[in-house]
């Protein structure tokens, strides 16, 4: 797919909102899903050769947004895009959220997580969920969108490592002080956090759903990059990240293979 830069704003010296216009894309996309976007200047160059997996943050109208942290050349790259520029891209790729109406939710995201997780809130809402939202990270440029985040959710808690911003201390544990009021529980973030909020979530019998960040080299499943491990039932299965997930089960994940 090919989409035109509405905007590619600098939310911090980390973060980075890129708003593109893609009718195709918009009509296919689903909440908890990804892409994977080229991050080269011209097409006659491999350099980098692999596109970039981006979780998908919002959409309105016509357009879609993408929150990006800068980690490689690639991300640089993809920074240094200017408004107008056709950029090359996937279709959504992935599987989904479970979205459910009129019930009580916390949403859990650190740092570059917030991405799947800004449009979920929003959906959720419109659903008429009550919708909490924990957001941590190790400093106060790990907690981006915060205005337009208060606007799509309920109740907002922000903590982070060092307490510049919101709460000091891990974003588990205000959290893990409310588990049992919540239906359902949704997370995206490190994996460490994953594992703790999967843990705490089954201690209190709630439903938690994770997005798991893969290593992503092909997007499609072909080159097996991206394996983790479920339970299901007496068996454990091996599952591609950009396939069956990035979306699965917190409660059936074998942490242990994926927090090495």
């Amino acid at each position: 797919m090919v989409g035109k830069i509405v905007r590619n704003q600098k939310l911090n010296d980390k973060y980075y909102l890129l708003e593109i216009k893609c009718e195709e894309f918009v009509r296919e996309a689903k909440v908890g899903q990804f892409i994977m976007i080229n991050t080269r200047h011209q097409d006659y160059t491999n350099d980098p050769l692999l596109r970039r997996p981006l979780g998908v943050a919002n959409i309105e109208g016509d357009k879609f947004s993408l929150v990006y942290m800068i980690v490689g050349k690639g991300t640089r790259l993809l920074s240094e895009c200017q408004k107008d520029t056709e950029i090359s891209f996937s279709a959504p790729l992935g599987s989904t959220f479970t979205l459910l109406r009129k019930k009580r939710t916390a949403l859990l995201a650190g740092g570059i997580g917030i991405a799947p997780v800004y449009w979920l809130a929003k959906t959720l809402k419109e659903a008429g969920c009550v919708v909490d939202l924990y957001y941590g990270g190790r400093t106060m440029d790990d907690v981006v969108l915060l205005e337009e985040l208060k606007e799509t959710t309920d109740h907002l808690v922000v903590t982070t490592d060092d307490g510049s911003a919101g709460i000091k201390g891990l974003v588990t544990d205000p959290f893990g002080e409310n588990v049992n009021s919540y239906d359902q529980i949704y997370a995206c973030g490190p994996k460490g956090m994953l594992r703790a909020v999967s843990e705490i979530a089954m201690g209190a019998d709630v439903p938690v759903e994770v997005s798991l960040d893969e290593r992503m080299a092909c997007g499609l499943g072909a080159c097996l990059g991206c394996i983790i491990y479920v339970k299901e039932g007496d068996e454990t299965l091996q599952k591609r990240c950009c396939v069956e997930g990035p979306v699965f089960d917190g409660s059936k994940v074998v942490w242990d293979t994926v927090c090495k």
